[in-house]
C-alpha cells in the first residue's frame, strides 16, 4: 500500500484548510451541548462521508469535473478536506433544532443553507481547494439543495431510532 502523497508546496489551499478546521470545531466545542455523543459523530461522519461520496462522482478520472488541492493525484490533503465538511452538517442540523424549523420553513431553511453552503464552496475555489474544470459553481447548488434534504432525513432517522433506543430500556 503506498502511503499518502504530500503537498508538492504547502501553499494557501493546505493553510486554509487547517485555519478552517481550527475554527469549525472550536465552534463545534463551544456551542452549547444539543446532541448526545453518539448522535453528534454520526452526524459528523455523515458530513464528511457525502462529501467524499459526491466528490469521487464528480472528480473522477472518468468524469473530471474538478480536482481537490494541487493535483488530480489523492493527497493528504485530500483526506484532511473531508473533516471540514463534517463540522457543517453537525452545524447544520444544530441550528435546525435551535431554531425549531418546523412545516413550510423546513424547505426555506434547506434553500437558505444551500446557498450558504454554495457560497462557502465558492470561498474553497478562492483558496484553490477546488479547481473546477467543466463544472460551474452554480451547479453547486442543486447538489447542496440534495445533499441538505439527505441530512435531514438521515437526522430524523438516527434521532427517531435514538429515541426508540433510550425508551425501550
Amino acid at each position: 500500500m503506498m502511503p499518502l502523497q504530500l503537498p508538492t508546496t504547502f501553499d494557501e489551499n493546505e493553510w486554509f484548510i487547517i485555519i478552517g478546521l481550527i475554527l469549525s470545531y472550536s465552534l463545534i466545542l463551544w456551542l452549547p451541548k444539543r446532541f448526545p455523543l453518539s448522535l453528534t459523530i454520526l452526524l459528523l461522519l455523515f458530513g464528511s462521508t457525502v462529501a467524499r461520496i459526491y466528490d469521487h462522482l464528480l472528480s473522477s478520472p472518468d468524469l473530471n469535473l474538478y480536482n481537490i488541492m494541487d493535483s488530480r493525484k489523492y493527497e493528504l490533503f485530500d483526506v484532511i478536506s473531508y473533516f471540514l465538511y463534517a463540522p457543517f452538517s453537525y452545524l447544520y442540523i444544530y441550528f435546525y433544532e435551535k431554531l425549531n424549523v418546523r412545516g413550510f420553513w423546513i424547505l426555506l431553511y434547506i434553500v437558505i443553507s444551500s446557498i450558504i453552503g454554495t457560497l462557502f464552496e465558492g470561498v474553497n475555489a478562492l483558496f484553490h481547494v477546488f479547481n473546477y474544470h467543466g463544472w460551474k459553481l452554480s451547479y453547486s447548488f442543486s447538489v447542496y439543495l440534495g445533499v441538505q434534504a439527505l441530512t435531514l432525513l438521515f437526522y430524523h432517522m438516527i434521532k427517531h431510532f435514538h429515541h426508540r433506543q433510550t425508551t425501550n430500556k
